[in-house]
């Protein structure tokens, strides 16, 4: 269940490299990115990601903006804290929850977690109580922890019996790290299973979106991210023929270069 990949240097990169991987080698169990620079991009990337957007469009597929979405709304950011934009979020959430099902939860989760003891007892700020936790300790507020701030996803009560369509992402764990005048914030995200064309390059720029967010609310400078899989696959509902040319175009000379594609 340990199958790491060597760093990568931007979540394009990662995500090209490791569905080379399911290409050649098949469906991979614990298989664990680390990004390097998780909102970085280097040259040919935004053609790496419009061609794989196309492609999802094209099958009838939730784009890669939606996926990235669903873990952090950028669109609804303004700058203006994490309340803000929680309130902003759940206005959205309310008029289209009847609409969308169970998926595409994940933000409001991290914002609006049930408290226990029923409707009465509200809802917990996940994200909110992780950002005052961290600022506190960043401003010398409060003792310096490296193992207290966690976003839980998975939900016994909603997603345990559920053998279809329940949550990919199970865990998120946020990371402060402090070496002399430096502090960086990294980010460690658990899914369960991850279909690698539909769904994990979104979901690698929206946990690379969410941890930026989290550190400038906090004064920390972005680290690292690592995401594990413990079961990752080419997507078994799309054509396979197709999903293959996909990849294989994503590092050919319409895309970035050899060092993106490098094992």
């Amino acid at each position: 269940m340990y199958n790491p990949m060597a760093p990568a240097p931007t979540p394009v990169s990662a995500w090209v490299r490791a569905a080379r991987r399911l290409k050649t080698d098949g469906d991979q169990h614990g298989l664990m990115l680390h990004i390097e620079d998780p909102t970085g991009s280097a040259s040919g990337e935004e053609d790496v990601v419009r061609r794989v957007d196309h492609f999802l469009r094209e099958h009838g597929k939730c784009s890669v903006s939606t996926v990235a979405n669903t873990i952090f709304p950028a669109a609804l950011d303004r700058g203006d804290g994490i309340e803000a934009l929680t309130e902003r979020y759940l206005e959205v959430y309310e008029r289209r929850m009847h609409r969308q099902g169970e998926w595409g939860r994940y933000f409001q989760r991290m914002v609006a977690w049930p408290a226990g003891g029923g409707r009465s007892a509200g809802t917990i700020n996940q994200l909110a109580e992780n950002i005052a936790t961290l600022g506190a300790m960043r401003r010398g507020e409060a003792r310096f922890f490296g193992n207290v701030t966690e976003i839980a996803l998975f939900d016994p009560a909603r997603d345990l019996r559920k053998k279809m369509n329940r949550q990919c992402l199970s865990f998120v764990e946020l990371k402060p790290e402090r070496n002399g005048e430096a502090w960086h914030l990294s980010m460690m995200a658990v899914y369960r299973n991850h279909y690698y064309v539909q769904r994990t390059l979104g979901n690698l720029i929206g946990l690379g979106r969410l941890l930026r967010f989290i550190a400038n609310a906090t004064g920390f400078d972005v680290g690292t991210l690592t995401i594990q899989s413990t079961h990752a696959c080419l997507d078994p509902d799309l054509p396979r023929t197709a999903v293959v040319n996909l990849i294989a175009a994503c590092g050919g000379p319409a895309g970035p270069g050899t060092d993106l594609v490098a094992a």
